[in-house]
């Protein structure tokens, strides 16, 4: 996806290899992400702060990608007590999580994290175990254990089971460049295969899952080069115990994300273009949610460029062009489907008002429109706020 949710880590989720998400992307969707992704850094998903932008994708649709992530030091740093609240998606769906945790240090380049995802329902509680070590004082590695539904089986009330225990494991290598957008991220998110059996949906799910992604941003001269990749690979096996429901269904995903832009810092109007490529293959049993097998296979090339203009002493004004070439064919059993092969456009003009006395938070209003129909191409509101 076009949220920085790739360098977060993302555990395995009982709702996503049973239920899956709950709808068939429109034409838009992606060009949706695009036109709505975070505009701003600071605070990058690896920095402290709130992050948050949340748009229209269609009628009846939001998408949103919000974190709220703080280290409360104390003892002179030597420990944190660790807040990190999310409220994101994937495409497996949407997801929320609430992380409270603690931090030790161990000498001047090392610390361990223990955190905990808090539901009301215990078995639902994901239990993470990580350490991070500082290999300069501006990178560092960081690693993260997983135990999603740790304490299931003996926690649930409900006649579902987890037969093969999920976990996953996060790695991730950080270097913060010299300047606003420089750096690299480089990230890793594995989830080997498990098994759950749900009573309740009547069914029987194997799934493994691999997600990479990596983010670079660097000056060349007057430049800002940026280069994002992302990354996944998931497969799951279904077997399907309902009325009228017998044997193993699969479901195969692989997902390619790429983006490169160029901004000319130097010149006062700050021109920047860009270039993004989706590629989306699923095939398979999608989960209860949708309760279909399909198929659907995207492949979309986006040229996209703005320019800044300073309205006033705080606000900025960018307007942006998005230009798409999507080629979509999307088929299910019970549904007629969707195809669609040509251009799709749209016109952003997000305005970005630096709030007073917050410290540099910015709060972004996006209204856009489309370029390839007569309609609002849906509203996008923004806050960023490095704390």
């Amino acid at each position: 996806m076009v949220a920085d949710t790739a360098h977060v880590p993302q555990p395995w989720r009982e709702d996503a290899v049973v239920m899956g998400r709950d709808e068939a992307y429109n034409t838009e969707r992606f060009l949706h992400e695009l036109t709505f992704r975070h505009r701003l850094s600071p605070p990058a998903a690896t920095e402290e702060g709130i992050r948050g932008t949340a748009g229209s994708v269609g009628s009846d649709r939001l998408y949103y990608d919000f974190r709220f992530l703080r280290d409360f030091g104390f003892r002179e740093d030597r420990n944190g007590f660790l807040l990190d609240i999310q409220r994101a998606e994937d495409l497996d769906g949407a997801y929320d999580r609430q992380l409270i945790g603690f931090r030790q240090n161990l000498g001047d380049d090392s610390e361990i994290w223990l955190q905990g995802d808090v539901f009301s329902d215990k078995s639902q509680a994901d239990v993470y175990f990580s350490a991070r070590h500082h290999l300069t004082d501006n990178s560092w590695i960081h690693a993260s254990w997983i135990l999603p539904d740790a304490y299931f089986n003996d926690k649930t009330d409900t006649r579902d089971s987890v037969e093969q225990a999920p976990q996953t494991f996060f790695l991730q290598w950080h270097r913060q460049g010299t300047g606003t957008g420089a750096g690299t991220t480089l990230s890793l998110n594995l989830s080997p295969e498990s098994r759950f059996i749900s009573r309740q949906e009547q069914l029987t799910v194997d799934s493994e899952s691999l997600r990479t992604a990596i983010t670079h941003g660097q000056r060349a001269g007057d430049w800002l080069l940026r280069l994002h990749l992302e990354g996944e690979r998931t497969r799951r096996d279904y077997q399907l115990r309902g009325p009228e429901e017998s044997g193993s269904t699969p479901f195969d995903r692989e997902y390619l994300e790429a983006r490169v832009s160029a901004t000319l810092t130097s010149h006062r109007l700050q021109p920047g273009i860009g270039l993004a490529y989706v590629h989306l293959d699923e095939t398979g049993y999608f989960g209860r949610a949708l309760d279909d097998e399909g198929r659907i296979r995207r492949r979309e090339p986006t040229l996209f460029g703005e320019i800044s203009l300073q309205a006033a002493r705080n606000t900025t004004i960018s307007p942006g062009l998005y230009l798409s070439a999507p080629k979509v064919r999307q088929s299910f059993a019970e549904d007629d489907g969707r195809r669609h092969s040509g251009f799709t456009g749209k016109l952003a003009l997000p305005i970005e008002v630096q709030l007073p006395d917050t410290n540099q938070a910015v709060l972004t209003i996006n209204p856009t429109f489309y370029l390839h129909k007569a309609a609002f191409g849906g509203g996008n509101l923004q806050l960023h706020w490095p704390l």
